[in-house]
């Protein structure tokens, strides 16, 4: 830590040998008050960025200065002590000594029931775990800490400094919007209460996050704010600082500014002191390069980075890493044990009233317990029956699959062979054909392939709509002329309205999707006759479309079916079955309503509504 090399030397001229403290009777106490608290606080106001190097731990008599905080009872000063090592173990890479520290600090907050020593060794648990990459035992160990400091007074520090650790966790595994939530927390404290090392990593945290959120010009703001503050900034936090600003570089553009700030990280004498982001910073760099075009430069970085990962982290103590697991998981079982037998003995001191009531309740929850197990039941057959449905929705989506995907490539496979072989027995009229043959099933097949990904976004909830005001007459139009030049008809295909015009609020890739979906399945099953695409009003806020053919039309039983993904009216047709099942997702979050109607019998007639105003989900929550 920065000065405390001094002080300590100071410490041993003054007091003709430092090391006598290791005897724990015959140094003077207040030279072990001040030496702790000298690290204690300067590890406080340095935000836990400022440790203890290799050269201060071995001239720090730590192992008796906790022996006899312990045995005074100085139990707040003997767990933040703790802290300060554990913390120093992991930037120096020292993983199992933090290992085995902060398992022996969690057990004797545990026995001795100090809930500040308990909240500081969640803390540093949290930190070991995120370090050797158990990322969720980090973020559920992170978040106790946080909920037990929450529960103390006075320790405002300390959540301060598991905030920021917080931030840097949750960047780092690139979950941005807990990483901002937790850097508005920290913003909130008042600049004045805060050291300069604290004001400095605050600015370089609130740097990350807006680069990352694609603000640049606010992050450029933080990173001038601790521009004046370097000279007084601690090694660790100087880190950060650097490889914010080649972050800034690269997310402006400016790959060589970026790649000379990594470098100027590099050549630092404390790049290594925090292994863990040495270790990104390398990717970092090695990502720079591939964006700069600089490949061979950058395969000879991710080799350094593999090296430097299997030198440093190849075991990654995993056995070390379970046990403490193990033992934390055990403490808590423990005390969740100890906290149902006095639950337990309470009632049975209660007497026998209580007892009782008991007894009732017991019944009541019994009964309720045997409702609950029918309920599971007739949930489990109901799921069993639905994961048969799926499984036989799979088999058939797989039979249309293979028969739909492997028809448009055959053709396409066998006239592109026949095009690209030297046989001059076609002539120039045969080739166009075959050409235009490849063009039909190279579309099919594109469009069999949209319609699972359409179908796979509605599923994921991954589909975008871009609504904008467009003349719904213009583009039924538009669908009209686009299916007759695409398609040879045998039949009229017309479109039918008495409005001029009829501006609503839609997506018209979408609304263009759903009625030439509709018209090119009229087409495949009528072969005389007509189709008939109409526009008119349902209502002043609604308009009504339709599709009317004369073809062989809809079984009744089949007409709600139709609509059910992978169904087909029939199984020997082109198509994967999922056309009609994605038009009514279209429809339906248009706040519209597709179907058959029924009523309808020359043919087959498809319905849709779609109102003239779109209303999103949150508005509709608002009304």
């Amino acid at each position: 830590m920065r000065n405390l090399l001094k002080y300590l030397l100071l410490h041993i001229v003054c007091f003709g040998g430092f090391f006598s403290l290791s005897a724990g009777e015959n140094a003077p106490h207040e030279d072990k008050y001040n030496i702790q608290d000298e690290i204690i606080y300067s590890f406080h106001t340095s935000m836990g960025f400022d440790y203890l190097t290799k050269e201060e731990s071995d001239m720090i008599p730590t192992d008796s200065i906790l022996d006899y905080l312990e045995a005074s009872k100085q139990y707040k000063t003997y767990f933040e002590l703790e802290r300060v090592i554990i913390k120093s173990f992991l930037f120096r890479g020292e993983i199992r000594f933090a290992i085995a520290q902060s398992e022996q600090m969690y057990s004797k907050a545990s026995v001795w029931s100090d809930h500040l020593g308990m909240a500081l060794a969640l803390n540093a648990m949290g930190e070991v775990y995120s370090y050797t990459g158990r990322i969720k035992e980090a973020g559920d160990t992170y978040a106790q800490a946080l909920e037990l400091f929450d529960r103390l007074h006075g320790e405002d520090i300390h959540i301060r400094m598991l905030l920021v650790e917080l931030v840097e966790y949750n960047l780092r595994i690139r979950n941005y919007a807990q990483a901002a939530r937790f850097m508005t927390r920290l913003n909130r404290y008042p600049a004045e209460r805060l050291s300069v090392q604290e004001q400095a990593v605050r600015h370089i945290f609130n740097a990350y996050c807006q680069l990352l959120n694609g603000s640049i010009k606010i992050a450029r703001q933080h990173l001038d704010e601790v521009e004046p503050l370097r000279e007084e900034l601690v090694p660790g936090i100087l880190q950060h600082l650097l490889i914010a600003d080649a972050l800034y570089w690269e997310k402006k553009g400016e790959y060589e500014k970026a790649l000379e700030a990594y470098d100027t990280f590099f050549h630092t004498d404390y790049a290594k002191i925090n292994s863990s982001l040495y270790k990104e910073t390398m990717m970092n760099k090695a990502n720079l390069l591939v964006k700069m075009g600089r490949k061979e430069e950058a395969y000879v970085q991710y080799g350094a980075v593999f090296s430097y990962i299997k030198s440093s982290f190849e075991k990654n103590y995993p056995k070390e890493i379970d046990q403490l697991t193990i033992h934390f998981q055990a403490d808590q079982l423990t005390y969740q044990n100890e906290q149902d037998r006095l639950f337990s003995y309470r009632f049975y001191l209660g007497g026998i009233i209580i007892c009782t009531l008991a007894l009732f309740l017991f019944l009541y929850f019994s009964w309720k317990k045997i409702f609950r197990l029918k309920e599971s039941k007739r949930s489990q057959e109901c799921m069993i029956q639905k994961a048969e449905r799926a499984i036989k929705k799979k088999n058939m989506f797989l039979s249309n699959m293979s028969h739909e995907v492997r028809t448009p490539l055959n053709a396409i496979v066998g006239f592109s062979a026949v095009l690209s072989s030297d046989d001059d027995s076609f002539d120039e009229d045969s080739r166009k054909e075959f050409c235009e043959i490849i063009k039909v099933n190279s579309f099919q097949l594109l469009k069999l392939i949209n319609d699972i990904l359409d179908f796979s976004d509605f599923e994921n909830d991954n589909i975008t709509f871009n609504i904008r005001p467009y003349d719904a007459v213009k583009l039924c139009k538009e669908v009209v002329e686009t299916v007759s030049a695409s398609r040879k008809l045998e039949v009229e295909l017309r479109f039918d309205t008495e409005l001029s015009d009829l501006v609503m609020d839609t997506d018209d890739a979408r609304l263009r999707q759903v009625l030439i979906n509709l018209l090119v399945n009229a087409t495949k099953f009528t072969k005389e006759g007509s189709i008939v695409l109409k526009l008119e009003m349902s209502d002043r806020n609604t308009a009504f479309f339709s599709v009317t053919d004369t073809g062989c039309g809809i079984p009744l039983e089949k007409q709600e079916l139709i609509f059910e993904r992978f169904e087909k009216l029939n199984d020997f047709a082109q198509g994967s079955g999922l056309g009609l099942s994605i038009c009514k997702l279209i429809v339906t979050y248009m706040k519209g309503r597709l179907w058959v109607d029924s009523n309808y019998t020359q043919g087959a007639r498809f319905c849709f509504t779609h109102p003239l105003k779109f209303q999103s989900k949150m508005e509709d929550t608002a009304l």
